[in-house]
């Protein structure tokens, strides 16, 4: 095939470069046979020149959509990159807020255990103030019978003398 490509080519540029009038040169013939393989050699060529081109257009085609394919995807990538970065932010702060939150907790628990004996006492001393109470009451009951006892026993000796 390409022994006849190369023997087409030689003969069209001999039909091409050749001297016009004013030289001596050979004529050259060109039998029914010759010619036609040479139609049949140059329609292959076209044949196989348009296939070309439509395997041309076709990859073309194809690398614009791959193209366009690859442009959405890194647009994707860095929307997801994006989005990546702002939860890694939000992970950060959060991470942040936790320890804030335990120093609190900390702080609200020992708060909180401080205000648990601090009860405990008020509850205690509570305890002793009512138990004192009890006992100034009961006292005093005490002296009240005492006193109506003796307020009774004067108005008694009174009302017999």
């Amino acid at each position: 095939m390409k022994n006849i490509i190369v023997g087409l080519g030689m003969v069209l540029s001999l039909f091409l470069w050749s001297p016009q009038v004013g030289f001596c040169s050979e004529t050259y013939t060109v039998t029914a046979d010759q010619l036609q393989t040479l139609e049949v050699n140059l329609n292959q060529l076209q044949a196989n020149n348009e296939q070309l081109k439509n395997l041309l257009n076709q990859s073309s085609q194809d690398l614009m959509i791959a193209s366009e394919q690859s442009d959405s995807l890194n647009s994707q990538i860095n929307q997801l990159n994006s989005q990546l970065q702002e939860s890694q932010n939000q992970i950060e702060t959060l991470k942040q807020q936790l320890v804030v939150l335990k120093q609190q907790t900390a702080t609200a628990q020992q708060s909180l255990q401080t205000a648990n004996e601090e009860l405990k006492s008020a509850s205690a001393s509570f305890k002793a103030y009512a138990t004192q109470q009890e006992k100034i009451e009961s006292q005093l009951r005490t002296q009240k019978n005492l006193w109506q006892i003796i307020a009774g026993v004067a108005v008694g000796y009174a009302v017999s003398k």
